[in-house]
Order: structure tokens, then sequence, then C-alpha cells
């Protein structure tokens, strides 16, 4: 069976990983070198995309497979004996094996019965920044639906212009019957120069129009480089033969005009022969970075079709709470449901955002239980947010990064949530931006308010009003855009 996808380079050599290295070690080296090349960061998007393909395709089984099977076939490795098959690796991360290791924590004090009703937060957006931003109606996906070619660039650009004007050249040169380069076949019998061969240079322009044309589309390269192999051979021959025959002629009748005649047809194709060479050297790394678009579009097409990546919202608010999933222990699921509800209901109005996504219910990796409720994501920033039924109070962080209410320890689980946003950063890497908030709501009537004057790195406190304020405005920098492959990554942690 024919393989699916297409190769243009050894991936082992683009990330610096040995062929047989595991998952763990990919992805740790893939996390570094993604940090290295991203755009924001001060690295180029051409080596950015090299090293997303080459991790995409190596964390995946059966495309490392289809890889491996690319190089042996390239490099002409044809092994005797029974081929020693890799074992498959199991797909899991570093995070979910520690955390299958890892005993469950201790259970932590029950929380309150959940009340009835509680108090409808503050979620009024209208005078946000980020709300009141004029949004295009549809989203940037990346990659896109179809793959697109670069752009010529003036060294590219200037080859092909120069072999389009010499080969359009060489051809009236050679078939206009008052050129004095025309092409004629020799009459032997009554030595006299024999009828105009039109013909031969007009086909030889339409397949090297044809070359050209595939060239800078990036199409049916094999077909291409036939054609480099025909073209430019029989013009660097012709233009050797005639110049033999040109001088021949030229001391055989000391100086005749068909000698002429003979050198320019020479040095037509000599000229094409040059251009063509020129032009195909010049192309070659725009082809690359074509055949590595096309292979990433293919890749995002397989994960994330682009009509899933037009989904806004993946999940119900407390629908893993119902399922019997995603709480820590001595949390009451009604308490939850009621938080996750309210704020996941508040959520909603960031998909004025065209590319924002909002996902419920991650699991919380490296964990034995408990999840991550609400995830926002715009291109590649995401935001991992909490929901906590409180009473009212003023909440605050200490030193030892513990929740006080109204300066009194306030023993809850969410103290939990910042070591879930740190495993995800350590699962995306330095390329994605991550960030969490802990909400809390209100159980009753009250003044509720909360104090980050001291906060964890990635983690802070907000109600609701401020958390949508704050979210909002983070992601809008990127609120046009969609990353597919982080949508995708982000999904699988689902629960």
């Amino acid at each position: 069976m024919a393989r699916r996808h297409e190769f243009t380079e050894d991936l082992y050599r683009v990330l610096g990983v040995a062929r047989d290295a595991d998952l763990a070690e990919i992805r740790r080296v893939g996390r570094q070198r993604q940090r290295a090349a991203h755009p924001d960061l001060g690295g180029s998007a051409d080596e950015f995309v090299r090293v997303r393909i080459a991790v995409e395709v190596l964390t995946d089984e059966g495309m490392r497979a289809e890889h491996d099977a690319w190089l042996a076939a390239r490099e002409g490795n044809q092994r005797r004996g029974p081929r020693i098959r890799r074992q498959p690796v199991p797909r899991t991360t570093p995070a979910k094996r520690e955390r299958e290791a890892t005993p469950a924590p201790a259970p932590a004090p029950t929380e309150s019965k959940p009340p009835e009703r509680i108090p409808t937060p503050d979620t009024d957006v209208r005078k946000m920044a980020w709300f009141r931003t004029a949004w295009p109606a549809t989203p940037t996906l990346w990659p896109a639906r179809t793959a697109k070619l670069p752009e010529l660039r003036p060294g590219e650009l200037a080859a092909v212009i120069a072999h389009v004007v010499v080969l359009l050249g060489a051809t009236l040169a050679l078939a206009l019957p008052m050129s004095p380069a025309r092409l004629t076949a020799p009459d032997l019998i009554n030595e006299q120069p024999g009828s105009l061969v039109w013909p031969v240079p007009v086909v030889y322009c339409l397949l090297g129009v044809t070359w050209l044309t595939l060239r800078l589309r990036v199409r049916r390269p094999g077909l291409a480089r036939t054609l480099l192999l025909t073209l430019m051979p029989l013009a660097i021959v012709s233009a050797l033969v005639v110049c033999a025959i040109g001088l021949v002629s030229l001391i055989a009748t000391l100086g005749h005009t068909d000698s002429v005649t003979l050198f320019l047809q020479s040095l037509c194709y000599a000229a094409t022969a040059v251009t063509m060479f020129i032009a195909s050297v010049k192309l070659k790394h725009r082809a690359k970075l074509a055949e590595r678009e096309r292979l990433l579009v293919k890749l995002a097409e397989e994960a994330l079709p682009g009509e899933s990546s037009l989904t806004r919202v993946w999940g119900q608010p407390g629908q893993t709470v119902l399922g019997g999933v995603g709480l820590y222990p001595g949390v009451n699921p009604m308490r939850a449901i009621l938080a996750q509800r309210e704020v996941g209901q508040a959520l909603e109005q960031l998909a004025r955002m065209p590319g924002v996504r909002i996902v419920h219910g991650l699991d919380a990796p490296g964990r034995a239980s408990g999840s991550v409720p609400h995830a926002v994501i715009a291109g590649r920033r995401i935001a991992l947010i909490d929901a906590q039924l409180v009473a009212p109070g003023r909440y605050a962080i200490d030193r030892k990064g513990r929740m006080t209410r109204d300066g009194v320890l306030f023993p809850t689980t969410a103290t939990e949530f910042p070591h879930a946003v740190e495993r995800y950063h350590e699962l995306f890497g330095e390329g994605v931006q991550l960030r969490g908030w802990i909400t809390v709501l209100a159980e009753r009537e009250g003044e509720l308010t909360v104090d980050n004057a001291l906060t964890w790195e990635r983690v802070r406190l907000a109600t609701c009003q401020s958390m949508l304020r704050e979210v909002g405005d983070w992601l809008a920098a990127e609120g046009e855009q969609v990353d597919r492959l982080l949508v995708r990554d982000l999904l699988r942690h689902r629960l």
C-alpha cells in the first residue's frame, strides 16, 4: 500500500534526536526546539514549521513508521533477514505515567452543602475593551484549509523571468525564417540548406514551459524532474554538437555565413540550459517550503478537519461532574456543578472573538483525580479556568501559596488548580502561552472581593467579572486566530 504522507527531510535530524528515541525524549526536545524557533520568541516561521512537523510526525506511531520507511527507501537501506520491528511505545505522557504511579492525595475537608440558589454574578462585558473591538466574522485558521504557495523571492523571480525570456527568445530565433539562427534540416544530396525545422524549437519551448509551470506550482515533482533531466542535457549536447559543427564549417569554408548561423544556434541552446539550471536551483528551496506546508495542512485536516475547527464550544459546563468524574476528593458535586455552570455561561461571551474556542472538562495531568473545569483558547494562548463556590469575603493568597478568607487560612481544593496549570505548561512548552484563573462565586448575598497582591506564578484569583475582563484582554492579542493543531492537542485531554 502506498504511503499516505510525503516527507522532505530526516525529521530525526531536524529535532536532533536518535532514531530510537522514545516519545518522552521527542516531546521534551520538541518543546525546547519549538520555543527556540517560535517567531514571537526570536525564531523564524520556516524553522518553527519544520520543528512542528517533526513533532507531529514522530509522536504519532503510524506516521513515524511511514517516515522510517521513507528514510530507509531514500537511503537505499536493504536489510537482509527478518526486519526487527520497533515495539510500539505506549502513547502516554510522562505526566500521565507519574499520575498512575502517584497515590491519591488525602481527602480535603468536605465543603458545606450547596445552597438552593446562588446570586447571579455580574457578567456585564459591554464596556470591556475586547468586547468593543470590531472583530471579523471568520477567524484565520492555522494551518489553513488549503496550502498556500510561498511568494517568489527577488532572486527566484529574477531567475524565472530570465529563463522565460531566453526560452521564448531562443524559440523565435530558431523558428522564424528571417532569423540568422534559424534551424534548418540540411539537404545532404544537393549540399544546400534544407527546409525550416520550426516545430522542433516550438515543441522544446512547450516542454520547457510545462516544466517551469510544474516547478512554480510545486506539482508533479516526478514529471518535473523527468523534464529537467531530459531538456537540460538535450540543450547542452545540442549546444556542443552545433558549436563543433560550426567550428569545422568555419575552418573548412574560411568564414562561410553558415558558421555564424551555427554559432548563434549553439548560443541559444546553451542559454536555455544555463537559465534552466539557475531557475531549478533557485526554486528548490521554495518547493521544499510548499511541500512542508502541504504536509502540515494534511496533518491538520486529519487531526481536526476544517468543519470541526469552526466548532466554538466542546462539552457542557459541569457535564463531567454529572458523569461522576473530574472531582477532587472532598468536593461537593452539586456545589461544583453550580459554580461551573455559572462560569461556563459567562465564558460564552468570549466567543465574540472569532478565534476563541471553549473546552469544558479537562483532565488534570499528574493527579490521581480532579479536573480543569474550563479552558479557553485563542491562537497559541490558553486560559485555564477553575470555578469555586465560596462564602462572601475577601480572598487572597499567603506567602506559602495557600488561600485565605478575610486573612484566615481557608482550606480548599482550589489550591490543587495551580499544580494542574503547571502540568499543562510542562506539556505544551514555552511555545504556548498559558495562564490560569481561579474564579470565586458567592454562595449567598454579600460582598465578594479578591486580592492579588500575592499570586501564583501563572494563576490569579478573580471574581466572575474580573475574570472575563482579564481573560478577554489577554486573549484579544490572538483573538482572530485558531491553531488547529493546538486545539487538537487540548481536546485530547478532555474527560
